[in-house]
């Protein structure tokens, strides 16, 4: 059976949550790696690299951010014209 448009909509916002803790935990092992690596006097290119990839990351986040919030919206919407008799604790939730 496949899952119901609610289980996916709240799949996808567990999903974009999870997403974002990463980026977020990745930016910050990510900048500690950086500075390490300017500590040791490491090889400027292997420096800008990784910075590159530092950057990257940052710029994810608010990304993530938007997706998150627009799934909010999309799930509350839903939940305000949905009829079923689906469990909703787990939907409700994710709106706090």
């Amino acid at each position: 059976m496949s899952p119901s448009p609610l289980q996916v909509k709240v799949s996808a916002l567990k999903r974009l949550i999870k997403e974002e803790k990463l980026y977020q935990q990745e930016v910050s092992e990510q900048e500690q790696y950086v500075n390490k690596m300017k500590e040791s006097n490491a090889d400027e290119y292997e420096i800008k690299k990784q910075v590159e990839v530092l950057e990257e990351s940052k710029r994810m986040v608010p990304q993530v951010t938007k997706k998150i919030g627009e799934h909010r919206e999309a799930l509350k919407s839903f939940l305000e014209t949905y009829s079923g008799d689906e469990d909703l604790t787990a939907a409700k939730e994710l709106l706090v």
